[in-house]
């Protein structure tokens, strides 16, 4: 509100706020497209937390990799596999075939 108000303070002082709210505008944009897969990840690893699809020592399957879940966060998933480990991103765990195979 603060923002808003200076903004139109300043434009009734004659000065010329157009070039300022488009330069924010599309800062706005290019932030919010840079963003999108670490809010998709993010959002993703929220739903999983809450539905619980996949809890950890499960045997997954997803994405070409395949291994025990030893870590789950809001970003990725661990899959442990013959002694390496494999970082699924959670956007990946929610559009693409999951198959689970409980221990």
């Amino acid at each position: 509100m603060i923002f808003i108000g200076t903004i139109l303070a300043l434009s009734k002082l004659d000065f010329d706020v157009t070039g300022l709210v488009a330069g924010l505008g599309l800062t706005g944009f290019a932030l919010g497209f840079a963003l999108k897969d670490a809010i998709s990840n993010l959002v993703a690893g929220i739903m999983i937390v809450l539905y619980r699809p996949i809890k950890l020592g499960d045997n997954i399957e997803v994405a070409s990799c395949k291994g025990v879940v030893g870590d789950l966060n809001l970003r990725y998933i661990t899959l442990q596999t013959d002694g390496c480990r494999h970082l699924v991103l959670n956007s990946l765990i929610l559009s693409n075939k999951v198959t689970i195979n409980n221990p």
